[in-house]
């Protein structure tokens, strides 16, 4: 049951999204850690809750993928309307548990994010594989509440620059996930960016994207003011070895096991850089 559990919400990933939210507190200087530890269970109490409803809106093109068809609700395991009651449920407690804590502004964040990622996102990405583009606004919001949660503000130019690079790593994050699943996801009928773009044409906007992860990144340190040098140094390593990734993209044959190990290496890129950036801020 634990276990269904889980995967009807995507605990795995919905737990990644919560540690972002603790990257953001780190990072805006966070110290009491009060008003994190509601905050966190917040966010990861409506990222499972969307997640849900996500299985639940899209449980029929689940069913006619191979990666997908094992899930709860097209393997059976669980009913449509039990995995909505779930879902509206845990929406729910995060809702009241993140108005409590950070009053207007949580509540209002909390009430964006099933709008755009169950109502816009969910609905534009059976249309167009640029979906993604509108739907990597949703990185931006774990991020801002664990800033908010550290005291301060959305105007403030570090959390500009914060909120950017999460949304611009979400293109390639997703983009890579999509190919690595390119036919099924075509099985399912969703518009892919490999069969728009072509495979060379593909391989070419993906290089761009990564490149302006990694530029994003280097921005962001910029912004905050690396002060140790030994942080400053492991970040240009790593940024380093991240293009030079990047760049070997156009010219190699975007295989699934070769958009499976990009899409590790991007999201590593990103928690790396995080790490580094909160261990110096600390």
């Amino acid at each position: 049951m634990i276990r269904t559990l889980m995967e009807l919400t995507k605990f795995r990933l919905s737990a990644a999204v919560t540690l972002s939210a603790v990257f953001g507190f780190a990072l805006g200087g966070g110290r009491d850690i009060g008003p994190l530890l509601p905050a966190t269970l917040a966010v990861l109490l409506l990222a499972l809750g969307v997640s849900a409803l996500n299985q639940y809106q899209e449980w029929e093109s689940d069913s006619k993928m191979e990666r997908t068809k094992r899930r709860p609700i097209p393997s059976g395991r669980v009913h449509p309307d039990a995995a909505l009651a779930v879902s509206l449920a845990l929406i729910a407690l995060g809702t009241l548990l993140i108005s409590a804590t950070l009053k207007t502004t949580g509540l209002l964040l909390f009430l964006f994010v099933p709008l755009w990622y169950n109502g816009v996102y969910t609905t534009l990405k059976r249309h167009s594989a640029f979906a993604v583009v509108p739907g990597g606004v949703l990185g931006m919001i774990p991020p801002a509440i664990g800033w908010l949660a550290a005291g301060q503000s959305l105007a403030d130019p570090e959390f500009f620059a914060l909120g950017l690079l999460f949304f611009v790593w979400q293109v390639p994050h997703f983009w890579l996930l999509a190919a690595k699943h390119d036919a099924d996801y075509r099985a399912a009928g969703f518009p892919t960016a490999v069969e728009i773009f072509g495979d060379t044409g593909f391989r070419r906007v993906l290089c761009v994207w990564w490149m302006l992860t990694v530029l994003c990144a280097l921005y962001t340190a910029a912004i905050f003011g690396i002060r140790s040098s030994v942080i400053l140094l492991l970040l240009a390593a790593l940024a380093a070895a991240t293009a030079a990734a990047g760049g070997r993209i156009p010219f190699r044959q975007l295989t699934a096991e070769r958009a499976s190990t990009l899409f590790r290496g991007i999201n590593l890129f990103l928690l790396g850089t995080m790490t580094l950036m909160s261990i110096d801020t600390i």
